[in-house]
Order: structure tokens, then sequence, then C-alpha cells
């Protein structure tokens, strides 16, 4: 009995000082103010910053740019203490390049520019309004600057905008998206083989809409209408596929020649087929063995690579490319894959002829298919119109003057008509051009819109081809470091230079300050409670007490 009452006694003094513990800790000596090494520690001590006696400062030591969650913890803060946070090493800037041209459904790009201290590395990312699209790490040159570009997919068609981040700061573009269907690609072949089987089936696994043409030799195929490219079937095709190996007599390459020259499509040569004088692309080719880790990729940014995988596929490589002609892979020293406009079109040559092996031996379903289907869409995608307006900066503040550049080709160059603007009040304005008398085929207007809100651009009598924004200020709320800057003015406190903040800080302690008892939190004492009750509970039941 006596153990029975001394453990009740345990308990309920383990009981009180629980409940004591908070208040006794809060009648301490004076508080230290609260550092802050990362967003971590600011977590964990989000409670005591929030409730309870106030710091005399708060202290952010992180150079790392503030995160959403960190930013809305310090605000909260800063409204009990004054707010120091440490300048970001070298600031970030970071400038972006909206897509040239954008087709719904179809791969674009959008560039990015990184300026901050040379040899730094930096985390770019791209979002849109559905949420973080893709990420990149980019190494800052001897210079302190970096650029690429992120290949975006618009879902539809109308104004779409992206945001670009790096190093904190954050940036917005947009472009207008045209309306475009899926690409409607003709593949033509020999005899049915693993290549055709796949370039097929990842294509049709991208959406795209395809049609074969397999030339059997001796005047037997397996498409209807035949499996030549006759020009009713290019009439209903945006891109040809010509694989190796398959039976193309003169007359159609010269058809194919024409048709993407003068009609805007797009033809993709496999294999031999590359040499074909009459595209313009590779003067020979030499078959061998290429490894794909020896392929090196300098895409442009619409297109994909293949991955570096240990595979190793058939190729004709090409061992130079005509004039006008520019190399997207080489492996080798020799040409993987060459790219170049025909006319209206677009034509490019592929060495490899037996991609299926990325595919089947490596794996690599999603990227096999992205490979094809952003050739395709780089393929079918070229500006058909004579006609196109590029906007420099489609995203900016109201009252900044807006330059529209009109490009024209020589046929359409002689009667351009006026570019007509249509405000987010449905006011409409027209613009007249005015020739760039140093760039033939360039002409030039200008406005400054008023109001904000999406501004949409045609040219008269036409459809909507191009759009900007206008926004309210300078989206500096957008930066994380600008606003934190915010945060810890509006507080009273600053940002300062990452080795002087320890310094200021330990300034505004007070004399005898701690950061608080180093006594058992109240979890211990409870769990103590809990051993203590069990210990009662197994003391009575062992002499048999209810």
């Amino acid at each position: 009995m006596k153990a029975a009452a001394a453990l009740r006694v345990l308990v309920l003094s383990l009981l009180v000082a629980a409940l004591a513990l908070p208040v006794w800790r809060t009648r301490t000596g004076p508080l230290a103010p609260a550092w802050l090494g990362d967003a971590k520690a600011l977590e964990g001590r989000s409670d005591s910053l929030l409730v309870g006696r106030a710091p005399p400062a708060i202290a952010r030591a992180s150079t790392d740019a503030p995160t959403a969650r960190e930013l809305e913890l310090l605000a909260a803060a800063s409204r009990r203490a004054p707010l120091y946070a440490a300048l970001p090493r070298t600031p970030v800037s970071v400038g972006v390049q909206p897509p040239a041209r954008a087709l719904s459904g179809r791969a674009a790009a959008v560039g990015f520019r990184v300026r901050g201290a040379p040899g730094d590395s930096v985390r770019v990312r791209v979002a849109d309004e559905s949420g973080m699209l893709d990420s990149v790490s980019v190494r800052l040159d001897a210079s302190g600057g970096a650029s690429g570009a992120f290949r975006v997919r618009p879902p539809r068609a109308g104004w779409r905008e992206w945001i670009v981040d790096a190093g904190g700061r954050t940036v917005r573009t947009g472009a207008w998206v045209d309306s475009a269907g899926a690409p409607r690609v003709l593949v033509r072949a020999g005899f049915p083989h693993w290549e055709s089987k796949f370039v097929v089936r990842a294509l049709e696994e991208s959406g795209a809409i395809v049609e074969t043409g397999f030339d059997l030799g001796r005047g037997q195929s397996v498409a209807a209408g035949g499996g030549a490219a006759t020009p009713d079937r290019l009439a209903r095709t945006d891109a040809a596929v010509v694989l190796d190996a398959t039976p193309v007599a003169e007359a159609e390459r010269r058809a194919l020649a024409e048709w993407a020259s003068a009609r805007g499509g797009g033809v993709l040569l496999v294999g031999g087929q590359g040499a074909a004088g009459a595209f313009g692309l590779a003067a020979d080719a030499q078959s061998r063995a290429v490894d794909g880790p020896a392929v090196a990729w300098t895409l442009p940014p619409e297109l994909a690579a293949l991955p570096a995988d240990r595979v190793r596929s058939a190729a004709a490589v090409f061992g130079a490319v005509r004039p006008g002609t520019a190399v997207g892979a080489t492996a080798g020293g020799g040409g993987v894959l060459a790219l170049r406009p025909l006319g209206r079109g677009r034509a490019a040559a592929l060495a490899l002829t037996e991609t299926w092996r990325w595919r089947m031996e490596a794996g690599r379903l999603a990227e096999h298919r992205e490979f094809w289907r952003a050739l395709v869409d780089w393929l079918a995608s070229a500006p058909r119109d004579p006609l196109s307006i590029q906007l420099p900066e489609p995203v900016a503040p109201a009252g900044a003057r807006r330059e529209l550049i009109v490009y024209a080709a020589p046929d359409a160059a002689g009667a351009v008509p006026a570019l007509v603007v249509r405000g987010p009040d449905n006011h409409v304005d027209t613009l007249a051009l005015a020739a760039d008398p140093a760039r033939p085929g360039v002409l030039r207007a200008a406005m400054v819109p008023a109001d904000t809100g999406l501004y949409t651009v045609a040219f008269a009598g036409r459809a909507t081809s191009a759009a900007f924004r206008a926004t309210a200020g300078t989206g500096a709320a957008e930066d994380g470091w600008a606003r934190l800057a915010m945060i810890a003015g509006s507080s009273g406190g600053r940002m300062l230079p990452a080795d002087s903040l320890r310094g200021v800080v330990q300034r505004l302690a007070p004399a005898g300050a701690s950061e608080g008892s180093r006594l058992p939190l109240a979890a211990l004492l409870f769990g103590a409670v809990l051993l203590a009750a069990a210990a009662e509970w197994a003391i009575r039941r062992l002499r048999g007490a209810a």
C-alpha cells in the first residue's frame, strides 16, 4: 500500500510539473534573439516564435531563397519581433525568352538567362497555372552567366503564361497559343521491321495520327492507295518520315521536297535516305555502329535527346552537311542528326536506324516516345503564314512602351495589313507599321498600354495571332528576396550581409539572455506519468487489487 500511495503522489507531482513547466519557463531570464539557420530551424521554432514571450529579434541566417512557407511564418513572427535576414551571397538575375511560335499540343521552348557569382550552381524552375513543370541545375561560367531552355507543351489555344524561378528571382513570360490538332504523320517504310514497328507505336502513344505506307518491293505495298507519298496523301499530312532502306523513287523525293518547301510540311530522312540531294542536308553517309554514350546532343530546346544508355545502334553517319544545315547531334566526328529550313517547311536527317533499342533494350519507353514526338512536332510546326508577329516582352508593367515586330516573307512584304490591338475593355486601336530600313522584311510598331490586363494583337481582318499582358507593377511581390526585404523592413529590422548578421544580432541581446531553460519538456514529464501509472497498475495486479 505504501508503494501504491507513493506512486500516486509521484504521478500527481509529475502532472503538476507538466502543467507548471510552460508558465515557469516563461518566467526565466531574458531571451536571446532567435537564430534560424535554415527552413528546418524555422519550422522547429515556429510555435515559440508565434506564442509566448517574443525574442528581442529574429535572425534568418540562410542565404538560400526563402520559400512561400518561410515567408508566411516570418511575416507572422515579424509582427512580434524585428526580423534581420542575410542577403544572398551574390544576387541572381534571370531573364526569359517566350516561345517564338506556340501551338496547342506541340512542343515549344521557354528560354532563360541567369547571371550571378561565377562558379555558382543555380536551380532554375519553370511552372504554369497547373504547377511545377520542370527544373534544371545550371553552373555559372567564368563571366557569371548561364543560359538554357525548357521544353513546354501548351495544352490548349489562347493566352498562356509561364513562371521561371532562379535563385529566388521569378520572372513571368507568356505567348498566344494558336490552335493545332495532333500532328498527322506519314511513315514510309520498306519491309516491316523493328524500327518501323516501334516508331509507329511511339508516335501513336504520343497522340499523333499516323498513316503508314510499307513498300514491300516488286510493286507490292501495305497501304491504301499504294506505299508511295502521293500528292493526295501529302495534302492530309503534316510530317513525313522516310525510314532507312525504303525504296523511294527520285520522283517521290522531289514531290516530298516540293511539298515541304511550298506547303510548309516537314520531312525526316532516316539512315541512308539522308544523303538525298533534293533536301540539301548531308553530302554523304557512312554505315557504322554508334554507341549511345558516344552521341553528343546539341539540339534546339524544342527537341528531346535519347539517353546515354549502353546500347548500340546501326547508323549511316554523315561525313559532312550542306550549307544552311545545323548539326543537332554528333558521334565520333560524324553527324547523327541534321536540321534545316526548307522553303516554308523543314527537313531533317537522322543517322540512327535502330532507335528501338533504347525502348526495348534500355527500357526507355517515355524517352523514346518523347524523342520521336518532339521531332515530329518540330517538323510539323514550321511557320506557314508569310506574316508573323513577335513581342519581345509579352508580360510587363502597364505604362511601359511595347514594341511589336512583324516579319514578312518576300512575297508578302509589299501589302502588310495594319495591326489591330484589342484591350482588356474591348477598346480597339489600330497601329501603323513602319519598315525597318536596316532589316528588309521587318516592320515595327509600338504602343503604351494604359490599363492592366490582356491585349490581343491581330492583322486587320484576321484572327488573333499574338498577345501581351500589362501588369500592375514590376512583380516584386513574386520575388522571394524582395518580399523578405519588405517583411524585414516593416518589422524594424533589415537585410544584412551574411558575415555581418551575427555581430549585429548579438548586440541586440540583453544582458544575461539565454535561449530558455534546458529542463526536460512537458512531453518527457507526460512520459514519466505514463510509466508511473503503468507501475502502479502492475503492483495492484500483482497484489490482486481491483
